[in-house]
């Protein structure tokens, strides 16, 4: 269940009918209309600390939900010693650099982010990996009418025939092309779906806690778009929290509230219930799957990978 104030502030979002505001746009309406919103639902919040998070950048990333859940969670787990707090929704126009609004009290006070050279050497990481991997195991969604082409895909050079749509400032485009594949970087979120069907790339790879919810809610118009799950991208790809490294007691209380969480398997037992990524526990439906392994340049040296995904579906790598 997602928390009410993430559920109002959706039903605000779709009211934009928002195009994925990293590009700065906030979808036809006033910046100062999106702050008064903004402001409306934090008076709810008034009583206790607000902890400001960024506004989901599109109505189509579903994922957003399993975050701001977890956070809530952690912050209830964590009251009687640091108080009451909830999270208040601030509208972030950016294109790629959302992270530096965490940085010197800036908009936002918290987000989550695959960690690199520049989030390590700026921001405070959390250290409890917050999705155990699992941004890392990739489906492809394609155009229905080209399955048969990609059910014959067993190997990267298989693969590498085709183009992967990728968005702009993902790190995953670093992923793909390291391993030689080609890749269409794509500004919008919300154009993927143009894009494959213009032909100007192949498929999108996406989680397997992704997929198949992305394909249910956007505009993909079933069933001419399929998740193909058949052939698997596997690479390193954790998420953590990060803070401003000045926030030391959000910091501490994060850390506090995740490491308990993890440590009495209470983090795995959330994602396991969470509709975001309950489904994708049910390992019967990648028995048969090809998974082709990739390695992640991104990453910082310190990451080691444990595999927790291959280990749970009874994978074997292929390379």
């Amino acid at each position: 269940m997602c928390s009410s104030v993430y559920a109002l502030h959706l039903v605000i979002v779709r009211r934009w009918k928002a195009k994925d505001l990293r590009d700065g746009s906030t979808g036809g309406y006033p910046m100062r209309l999106i702050i008064f919103l903004s402001f409306a639902l934090s008076l709810t919040v008034s009583a206790d600390t607000s902890i400001r998070v960024a506004t989901p950048q599109s109505e189509l990333e579903l994922s957003t939900g399993y975050y701001l859940d977890l956070l809530t969670v952690v912050l209830d787990k964590t009251a009687r010693k640091f108080g009451s707090a909830k999270l208040v929704f601030e509208p972030v126009p950016v294109s790629g650099s959302l992270w530096k609004f965490v940085l010197n009290n800036k908009r936002i006070d918290v987000h989550w982010l695959t960690p690199s050279a520049a989030f390590e050497s700026h921001l405070k990481r959390i250290p409890a990996e917050i999705l155990y991997g699992g941004l890392g195991l990739r489906g492809l969604i394609i155009r229905e009418s080209r399955q048969q082409e990609f059910l014959q895909v067993k190997t990267l050079d298989d693969l590498r025939r085709f183009t992967a749509c990728q968005g702009e400032q993902w790190p995953d485009v670093q992923v793909l092309q390291y391993a030689g594949l080609k890749v269409h970087r794509v500004e919008k979120f919300e154009s993927m779906p143009d894009m494959l069907r213009k032909g100007r790339c192949d498929y999108f790879p996406r989680s397997v806690i992704e997929g198949h919810t992305e394909l249910a809610h956007q505009d993909y118009s079933e069933p001419e778009f399929v998740f193909l799950t058949s052939v698997l991208l596997y690479y390193p790809m954790p998420v953590h929290f990060y803070v401003d490294p000045q926030d030391k007691a959000l910091y501490r209380r994060l850390e506090l509230g995740l490491k308990a969480m993890h440590d009495s398997g209470e983090l795995l037992r959330f994602m396991q219930q969470h509709p975001v990524t309950r489904h994708v526990f049910d390992a019967q439906r990648y028995k048969n799957s090809t998974v082709l392994t990739l390695h992640n340049p991104a990453l910082p040296s310190w990451y080691r990978a444990d595999d927790f995904w291959l280990t749970l579906l009874g994978q074997k790598p292929k390379k």
